[in-house]
């Protein structure tokens, strides 16, 4: 252990970034803020969306089986494809026997497709299921979703990232990485919900969370 924070580790991501990229994300970010763009998001008290998604080995999970047993917590994910998500969900994988032993189950959802949980699984070493959210249909409906801007897709293209190929379709649509602690009833207990990527909630709040249920 080497004693960091997921803030550390974000802090130093946003650190070694060029400034070309923290002016886009800036704007991106701000963006999001001044138009509302994630203000229909799911709130406490709402009822999660009843979905089927497939896993790493394309086996479905629906709602109902993740909270067969109790709640669940549920992330989203942009992709292996990006450094935050994939270091967010290395810092999860950490806690998930913690998550577990709480009584919870842990998923995280990405619009990657062509086995994209499963690369993003040993990407980061962890061993719960990462479910492919097909043309984001789950991330709408959770109001979690929104438009990239033409700077930020040049940029995304100029580095190789080309959102087409990753997600299989043409909407150049992110899902901002939100976290969802589901009571088992499937009432969104926690909602952890940033305009700017780069910030994310520490693994430790959500065990706290959890602890809250009881």
């Amino acid at each position: 252990m080497n004693g960091k924070t997921l803030t550390d580790e974000f802090q130093e991501l946003r650190d070694a970034s060029s400034d070309r990229a923290r002016e886009l994300y800036d704007e991106l970010a701000k963006h999001l803020n001044e138009s509302g763009a994630l203000a229909g998001a799911l709130k406490e008290g709402d009822t999660f969306p009843d979905f089927a998604l497939p896993d790493g080995e394309g086996k479905l999970v629906t709602r109902a089986r993740l909270l067969e047993t109790g709640p669940a917590v549920i992330v989203f994910d942009r992709g292996a494809w990006c450094p935050y998500c994939t270091t967010a969900l290395k810092a999860l994988g950490k806690v998930a026997a913690q998550i577990q032993a709480a009584g919870a189950r842990l998923v995280a959802v990405t619009p990657e497709i062509g086995g994209g949980g499963g690369r993003i699984k040993d990407l980061c070493g962890i061993d719960f299921d990462v479910l492919c959210d097909v043309d984001s249909v789950l991330a709408m409906q959770c109001g979690v979703i929104f438009p990239v801007s033409d700077e930020l897709r040049a940029g995304y293209l100029a580095r190789g990232i080309d959102l087409e190929l990753l997600y299989g379709n043409d909407s150049w649509m992110l899902p901002a990485p939100a976290t969802f602690v589901v009571r088992k009833d499937a009432k969104v207990a926690r909602v952890s919900l940033d305009s700017d990527f780069r910030y994310r909630l520490e693994p430790s709040e959500i065990l706290k969370y959890l602890a809250d249920l009881g």
